[in-house]
């Protein structure tokens, strides 16, 4: 019988000890995603070349093994302040350290030392693909008139497919999104408001399989998170974004998205520095993009912090 596609569920927990099986759990761990790739083995190989008195393929070794998967998840808030995102291990496997202010915040922001792994489950209609040691890297994408929503890539070691049944997936904590437009969207570059119509992030981690004699392992090595903002062009006197480009001029941005008390998301980074701007046309009117590196102070891992509520 076919493998149906729509029929899956994937799984996410954070490890305990790191490489080991989580085991995640359809009540406690599904995560509600879309545009699922995945990606069960993958790997460095290796040509063999040995000669022989003919022509024709020698064969090859695949010298290293691990699992990949990629996905979309909605960005939205929770339903009462202080409540833990349904993607919080999601973040934890990127590098990412959650804090939770009891009935106020999560707020998520970029760590460096004591990163954590995920186990991760992908189940297609039966068939269970599993990934240990998992690390990974996120984006985000706020673009106008759509939905907003992060982009999650992890790499974890190998473990051999099983069949298992579909687990019964709990996504009642998923809050529905809302759409990005005037009345729940803001977005502030420097103290302007701006006329944006799209916003993208990325952490910027750098995701390496190690494989030595003795290592079998994922890590994270380094990060550079840039993002941009394209908005309706405005007079120099407002913004000179040339100049502040010039000058590696670093400012404020705040981008709110959710109305109320509850179901925000909010994004800012006072260390944003302009790069050079670019511009198009849409709808005739004249918009800039203005690139973005988030750049930490001597603190460190205070570039950006991403608030739920």
């Amino acid at each position: 019988m076919a493998k149906l596609m729509r029929k899956m569920a994937i799984l996410a927990k954070a490890e305990t000890v790191r490489g080991t099986d989580a085991a995640p759990t359809g009540a406690a761990n599904a995560i509600l995603v879309s545009e699922v790739t995945l990606t069960p083995i993958e790997g460095d190989v290796v040509q063999r070349d040995n000669v022989r008195p003919y022509f024709g393929s020698r064969g090859s070794v695949l010298v290293t093994q691990y699992s990949k998967i990629a996905f979309s998840v909605e960005i939205a808030g929770v339903a009462a302040a202080g409540d833990v995102p349904a993607y919080a291990a999601l973040m934890r496997g990127c590098a990412i350290s959650v804090n939770t202010a009891p009935g106020v915040s999560t707020t998520f922001t970029p760590a460096t030392d004591a990163l954590e792994s995920l186990t991760i489950y992908g189940n297609v209609d039966g068939t269970v693909y599993k990934m240990t040691d998992a690390h990974g890297n996120v984006k985000a994408t706020i673009n106008a008139k759509g939905i907003p929503k992060w982009q999650f890539e992890f790499t974890g070691l190998f473990v051999p497919a099983e069949d298992a049944p579909l687990p019964v997936a709990d996504y009642s904590k998923f809050m529905d999104p809302l759409g990005v437009n005037k009345a729940n969207t803001t977005l502030m570059l420097d103290g302007l408001g701006v006329a944006a119509n799209a916003f993208s992030f990325d952490a910027g981690n750098t995701v390496i399989k190690r494989d030595l004699m003795t290592v079998d392992a994922v890590d994270i090595t380094a990060r550079v998170s840039t993002g941009s903002v394209t908005f309706e062009n405005t007079s120099v006197a407002t913004k000179d974004w040339i100049g502040m480009a010039r000058a590696s001029q670093r400012v404020n941005l705040a981008l709110k998205h959710g109305q109320g008390a509850n179901n925000v998301v909010e994004f800012l980074s006072s260390h944003a520095q302009i790069g050079k701007p670019t511009f198009n046309d849409v709808d005739g009117v004249q918009m800039i993009t203005v690139p973005l590196e988030f750049v930490p102070t001597g603190a460190g891992n205070d570039e950006w912090s991403i608030v739920v509520r």
